[in-house]
């Protein structure tokens, strides 16, 4: 900084510290009155708000990937990892892990890369490009913490939140064996598993980096001379698919299958897991090639539960229901496909406006086959709140399989309109649902008496 005007003069390198001092005293008092009385303020790029103790950006990159297995006109846009690109799945996960600053290291910006960056942005992400050293460091403050991810790295959500809780800055590791050889090896006995925390220091270092050098690369011995510790991980994660690094085609199919078994295998229920478990398998795969057919999942669920409350007010109980069960195989095909953070403690994890149809429908199904009377809305009323109030209780074992899966009630509905009515059918279902928690509680307090 040089002042060239009033009585200071270039160089005056003491008395422009002063002022500086001076300077930044007034701003932090101003700012500490405007706190005291309720106001918000701020000035420059002074005030931030930022836990110290955990990185707040993350540097990934897509430079130097000619010699991935895909098709280069389509750039880091093809969808190779559930729906998505790689650089967008990594951005997606870490996002969900809290990082909310992406810097990603690129040999060239094309059209990909900034369709990449508008998608991130409706997300309230924020997505810069860079391509030195230098550029990193127009990005970040003194008291970052930046997560380093190399490219062609897959890391499972669970790995990276605990990762992310590490008060230090670390080297994460593995050994030398040769089925890590895909990892980049930093002593005859140690390889680097991708990932890596470092502070302002280490990324200052390279300042003056040639153009041509990989950022990632001199990161890594940056860090190394910088004595940043190591943290070895557990062979376990590199052979279950936790840590992957990923050279080609086939890495990335078996982790596509990998992805689609978690998540179908995570959902509760008997229907979902045995009937609609097999047939996503099949459907899922071919979803994700087409972006168009990702977007179409994720509205498909509210819209057949809209008809569904369209037959229940037609008097159409039967086919309000079968509705139902549709909109139901249609939320897990959105799970399965997108794997949207809807909350995986919500029953079968509907989205609220799916839920708040599908009950609906229920709800004016009864009203209209009872001839608009209010006989049938008990039924109705008993049988959502029990559904809520299961939700939210310990259920574990064969009564969860039964109490949270939506798309087996929708089944029993269907079977009792068509054969009882569906006033009926909902007071059995509401019977059924007491039954297994009556037996639920008996279990779980046998359990309790013989542990005791």
């Amino acid at each position: 900084m040089m002042v060239t005007s009033g009585v200071f003069c270039p160089g005056d390198d003491k008395a422009i510290n002063e002022i500086e001092h001076f300077s930044a005293c007034v701003l932090a008092g101003i700012s500490y009155f405007c706190w005291q009385n309720g106001l918000n303020i701020h000035i420059g790029n002074m005030l931030s708000v930022r836990n110290p103790n955990l990185p707040t950006i993350a540097l990934l990159s897509v430079a130097g990937n000619d010699d991935i297995e895909q098709d280069a006109s389509k750039g880091v846009g093809r969808p190779d990892l559930a729906g998505l690109s790689l650089i967008e799945y990594q951005i997606m996960m870490l996002a969900r892990a809290g990082i909310q600053q992406f810097l990603i290291e690129v040999e060239n910006i094309d059209g990909s890369l900034i369709a990449l960056s508008d998608r991130c942005r409706l997300r309230k992400l924020t997505v810069d490009f860079v391509q030195t050293g230098a550029d990193i460091l127009h990005h970040i403050d003194v008291d970052d913490r930046i997560w380093v991810q190399s490219g062609q790295l897959y890391v499972q959500l669970a790995l990276i939140e605990t990762l992310l809780k590490s008060s230090e800055n670390f080297i994460a590791t593995i050994d030398g064996r040769d089925e890590n050889r895909a990892f980049e090896r930093i002593d005859i006995n140690t390889r680097w598993a991708g990932v890596s925390v470092v502070g302002y220091d280490a990324i200052a270092m390279l300042r003056d980096l040639p153009e041509d050098w990989s950022i990632m690369s001199s990161l890594l011995r940056q860090a190394l001379l910088a004595k940043v510790p190591f943290r070895p991980l557990s062979q376990q994660h590199v052979q279950n698919g936790t840590l992957t690094v990923l050279t080609g085609a086939q890495d990335f199919s078996e982790l596509n299958r990998q992805i689609l078994r978690r998540r179908v295998a995570n959902r509760a229920g008997y229907v979902e897991v045995y009937v609609f478990g097999p047939i996503l398998s099949l459907i899922v795969p071919l979803i994700w090639q087409s972006p168009a057919a990702v977007t179409a999942t994720k509205f498909a669920s509210a819209v057949i539960a809209l008809a569904a409350v369209a037959l229940g007010f037609g008097n159409f109980a039967t086919a309000a229901c079968v509705a139902a069960l549709l909109s139901i195989a249609a939320n897990a095909l959105r799970l399965a496909v997108t794997d949207d953070p809807d909350g995986s403690d919500n029953v079968q994890s509907l989205s609220v406006v799916t839920w708040a149809l599908i009950i609906l429908a229920m709800f004016s199904s009864v009203y209209v086959a009872t001839s608009y009377n209010d006989n049938g809305l008990f039924a109705a009323f008993a049988v959502a709140s029990l559904a809520y109030l299961a939700d939210k209780m310990a259920i574990t074992g064969w009564a969860k399989q039964v109490l949270h899966s939506p798309a087996s009630f929708a089944l029993l509905a269907i079977i009792g309109a068509a054969t009882v009515g569906i006033t009926a059918a909902l007071q059995w279902l509401m019977v059924l649902q007491l039954s297994v928690l009556i037996m639920a509680s008996m279990q779980r307090h046998a359990e309790g008496q013989e542990s005791n």
